[in-house]
């Protein structure tokens, strides 16, 4: 019998495709699920920024600071969070994350001073270090590198659906505004922070460590699995080693860079965007809600549309590119618009170009990194860029206290967008680099140093 490689390669396809459909509906409903209940809580800070600012007697740039606060615990505990993750296990640790950031949120509904606010908000922060680099390291367990930037989309297209659904939600709990005689907003904590301990709890008896842990697989499923998985999930140790080899890498502090770009409009613009459809529409709280969803719905179109053309077209450099110049554009508009319909739909393109911008940008780093070093890399990455959620509401809540209006903080923003743009170039330079790096090392195609390969295409 002749030996047909094509036919033997059409069979292992079809063996991969069913045992990875298999894979991702056992685990993405439940990290699409965590993903969404965390945005959802996100979300909420802005939509209660006008009742609790005028009960607390907060400025624009003091709640600027309560919001981006938040960040600054992230930024000191995700590197030793992701480090624990390797150590304890995904199941475990994602678990412990999500119950911790139950509890602080619905502590929040207790606050009574401005120093609580700015302590539970950054207490909040601490508890939530580690989720989203951890999720996106427990996909690497899951999924083999060409792999892994479909899974995280399906992930990323939960962020834009739960952030308008927050808005909603968190604007129908201000409608208990004196039930039991509490404040609306103590109401929306209160209530929004309990499924997070819920899902903490589900979490722990029905997400598997690893294929391994797995009871749904049969064993030659997790032999094909490894098999797939050996060169990309490496199992090596988290430790200072490796936490070393990461910083000292150059192009770490560029992901950082242009991570820290990327989200610093999409932080800004998330927490005051009720405030500027307020401004703009001169509605209550209630109303700028609801309205404050209709962007995050643009969003969600934005990112399937950029998932479809660049999976057509096998590239990410020129959607990444043009998603971050559409977001640019888009905050100018509604900067100089003096429509409220105009602004408005300025807000609608620029948050669809980021939210499309954010899971091309992840992918490099998750290709770029491996095994443990890979959970420190993208939590390291994640952590310091993340202070950009710190700066980025400042800012605009500084420009709103010295101007009277968003503005002047809008077009910051946009020139943030139009910086990410230009490193995003420049990382997408970094792979003829690495390329010329293999050929003068004599090196067969594709093969590469472990922190040292970027594909951009």
């Amino acid at each position: 019998m002749q030996y047909d490689p094509v036919a033997q390669h059409d069979t292992h396809s079809a063996i991969e495709r069913k045992l990875f459909l298999k894979v991702t509906l056992r685990i993405i409903p439940i990290l699409i699920l965590c993903f969404f209940i965390n945005y959802i809580d996100r979300a909420n800070l802005g939509v209660l920024f006008s009742p609790l600012s005028k009960e607390l007697h907060l400025s624009a740039s003091a709640f600027g600071f309560a919001a981006g606060i938040f960040f600054l615990g992230y930024l000191v505990f995700e590197v030793p969070s992701n480090m624990a993750i390797v150590r304890f296990g995904a199941r475990l640790w994602i678990a412990r994350i999500m119950i911790s950031w139950g509890i602080v949120t619905c502590l929040l509904a207790a606050t009574h001073s401005v120093p609580m606010l700015y302590t539970l908000r950054f207490l909040l922060g601490v508890a939530e270090a580690g989720f989203f680099p951890g999720v996106l390291f427990y996909l690497t367990f899951w999924y083999p590198r060409h792999l892994l930037g479909q899974a995280y989309l399906t992930l990323e297209l939960s962020v834009p659906v739960s952030l308008a659904l927050g808005s909603v939600v968190t604007a129908g709990l201000l409608l208990m505004d004196g039930v039991g005689g509490i404040a609306g907003w103590r109401w929306a904590f209160a209530l929004e922070g309990i499924p997070a301990v819920l899902m903490g709890i589900l979490v722990l008896f029905i997400l598997p460590d690893n294929p391994d842990k797995a009871k749904w697989l049969t064993q030659e499923e997790r032999d094909y699995l490894a098999s797939r998985l050996e060169p990309d999930a490496g199992h090596s140790k988290a430790d200072l080693k490796e936490l070393k080899a990461v910083i000292f890498d150059s192009l770490t502090w560029l992901f950082i860079a242009l991570e820290f770009s990327i989200i610093i409009g999409f932080w800004a613009v998330t927490y005051f965007l009720p405030k500027i459809v307020q401004e703009r529409f001169h509605v209550g709280p209630v109303d700028a809600g609801f309205i404050a969803a209709i962007p995050w719905l643009a969003a969600i179109f934005g990112i399937a549309l950029a998932a479809w053309t660049s999976r057509k077209t096998g590239d990410r450099k020129w959607h990444l590119l043009i998603t971050l110049l559409i977001s640019a554009i888009g905050l100018c508009v509604t900067a100089r618009a003096e429509s409220p319909v105009v602004a408005l739909l300025g807000i609608c393109f620029s948050a669809a170009g980021v939210q499309a911008a954010v899971p091309l940008f992840w992918t490099i780093p998750a290709m770029s990194f491996s095994g443990a070093r890979a959970a420190i890399a993208i939590a390291f990455i994640n952590s310091f860029a993340s202070t950009a959620g710190l700066v980025g509401p400042w800012i605009l809540g500084v420009s709103h206290d010295l101007t009277g209006t968003s503005r002047t903080g809008l077009y910051v923003m946009s020139a943030f967008f139009l910086v990410s743009a230009f490193l995003a170039f420049h990382v997408s330079q970094s792979r003829s680099r690495a390329e010329k790096g293999r050929a003068a090392l004599d090196l067969p195609a594709g093969a590469a140093p472990q922190t040292s390969s970027v594909s951009i295409e």
